[in-house]
């Protein structure tokens, strides 16, 4: 039986927001280009939504009479709150809860997200990551899966290292007996993992088989052994593991692929390193902030000034077409006379937007491994892009920024293009600040604290009950506030007011990427009393 799918209704709003959000999308077009695609964005939607026509010359109808098939408030929020959650943290650690939520667009979505802590003899270190994929979900799922085992590795001590690496190899000696009597032990595969991180929220599903992630595993074991046996002791600062982390994981990637002797080309293996990821990670330890960031995804800090406005820290820059600095380092780490073709079209080699990302072998393999390896398994032309002449062309080499916490930074935002196409850092602030507001006004409103029974003026009555009323003002949707972000990219027009027909044709449209990037976010909320008592405690030292 054939079912009759829900159809997105035209209208001119969405006309409208749609070729705005188009253009946002590819805001690095040069300006020759503009004319081109206004008229080929507005052919493309009208052929794509008006689904009762043969031919789009007969324009818009100013009636929709298919009303009743439109999305339902309750329905559209079902869809936004699908792969939300809300996670608290244990007691005694800088950070007090975090959000998160992604909402897809390619199919099926390419964007990933991870939250963990690691584990530590001394003191505990949060990580939280969100990792942008293109060409397919497959690298961006494998450095969601493998990078904070890889930074956690290179954080470790060498006596956790040596009591680790004992551990790991008991456990791989039991798996490997397992496999011999037949038996199935699905736990031993990601038993070494079990060892360094305590994974918190993770809504995907792994789809590395079985093979592939004992190899990871056994990969992860043999970091452990080398950074055992040749441990830099002088060398031992957050911001050259992370650095390390991310360099080493991905010469594993790229290297997997490679087969060994007279082994045969795993083409799951090389589908992993020739698709590519970015990635964004925040490390948190007491009142320290690291974040590494290598590609186009984004992380900003939401603070108040000194006059307690809302006020953002930009704690990553895009590595883009946007970034001069960034495009000043590619050109500079090749020959002059390859100024001209290294970057065509807003991208590198003419095909990749992100100038870092984990995988793209096609970005950094000899001419030869490209030809012999993947040449005969690709399937969209030539392996070897135009004017490949001094590879690699692009590194996965982090930008890492340090910030030390005060109790004026509320919280930390990470995510990927697909948000920052829409809302600028300055508004994802502004909106989550308000939406905090809101969210207070759900408690039940009293004028003082339990225990407190000093007498209140009427002045600070109306005060308090002036700061309600506006608090009820901002009472959002969404109590999840990455949820509450994706409801305002998608439904708010370019005059700030919300449209709920717009966010059911966004969420009913055809073909989600042609008009919008997948879309994750994670919001990490700080413990504020926590950051002062360890700022009170350096003080006193």
């Amino acid at each position: 039986m054939i079912r009759s799918r829900r159809q997105p209704i035209i209208n001119r709003v969405f006309l409208n927001e749609m070729i705005r959000r188009i253009l946002s999308n590819n805001a690095c077009f040069s300006l020759q280009h503009t004319s081109y695609l206004l008229s080929f964005a507005r052919t493309r939607i009208i052929s794509q939504v008006c689904y009762h026509s043969d031919s789009i010359d007969g324009g818009f109808q100013e009636e929709t009479p298919f009303d009743e098939q439109r999305l339902s408030s309750q329905e559209a929020s079902g869809i936004l709150r699908a792969h939300e959650a809300s996670i608290d943290l244990e007691a005694n650690c800088p950070v007090k809860y975090y959000e998160v939520n992604y909402l897809g667009a390619n199919n099926p979505p390419e964007d990933r997200q991870a939250q963990a802590r690691i584990h530590s003899v001394d003191s505990n270190m949060y990580l939280f990551g969100v990792f942008d994929g293109h060409g397919g979900p497959w690298c961006s799922d494998a450095v969601g899966q493998r990078l904070f085992e890889y930074i956690s590795v290179t954080l470790h001590s060498p006596n956790d290292l040596g009591r680790i690496m004992k551990e790991a190899k008991r456990l791989v000696s039991t798996h490997q007996s397992h496999i011999h009597n037949h038996a199935h032990d699905k736990t031993t595969l990601n038993a070494i993992t079990s060892l360094l991180l305590h994974s918190y929220y993770n809504p995907y599903k792994d789809t590395r088989n079985s093979k592939i992630k004992e190899m990871h595993q056994m990969n992860l074991l043999k970091h452990i052994e080398d950074l055992y046996t040749n441990f830099d002791h002088e060398n031992t600062d957050i911001v050259a593991a992370l650095e390390s982390a991310f360099v080493k994981l991905d010469r594993d990637i790229c290297a997997e692929a490679i087969p060994i002797e007279t082994q045969h080309v795993d083409e799951d293996l090389l589908q992993i390193c020739t698709a590519g990821s970015c990635a964004c990670v925040a490390l948190v330890k007491d009142d320290d902030l690291y974040v590494a960031n290598c590609g186009d995804a984004r992380a900003i800090l939401g603070t108040v000034d000194d006059e307690g406005n809302p006020a953002v820290i930009d704690l990553s820059h895009d590595h883009n077409i946007r970034n001069q600095a960034e495009v000043k380092r590619v050109v500079r780490e090749h020959p002059s006379n390859e100024a001209n073709s290294i970057i065509r079209s807003d991208r590198l080699l003419g095909l990749l937007m992100p100038f870092r990302a984990f995988g793209d072998i096609r970005f950094k393999w000899p001419a030869n491994y490209l030809r012999e390896y993947l040449q005969p398994y690709y399937k969209k032309g030539d392996a070897i892009p135009q004017f490949y002449l001094t590879p690699p062309y692009l590194t996965v080499r982090p930008e890492i920024r340090k910030h030390k916490l005060t109790k004026k930074d509320k919280f930390i935002v990470l995510a990927t293009d697909g948000v920052w196409d829409l809302l600028s850092s300055e508004k994802v602030v502004q909106l989550i600040f308000n939406h905090q507001k809101g969210i207070q006004s759900f408690d039940r409103f009293v004028l003082h604290k339990t225990g407190n029974t000093t007498t209140l003026k009427l002045k600070d009555i109306n005060e308090l009950l002036l700061a309600r009323q506006q608090a009820i003002k901002n009472q959002p949707i969404d109590q999840n506030s990455a949820t509450h972000l994706i409801r305002q990219a998608l439904a708010y027009t370019s005059k700030g007011q919300f449209d709920s027909k717009l966010l059911s044709d966004v969420l009913t449209f055809p073909n989600p990427r042609s008009i919008r990037d997948d879309m994750t976010i994670t919001v990490v909320y700080f413990d504020q009393d926590y950051i002062d008592q360890i700022q009170t405690k350096g003080k006193t030292k």
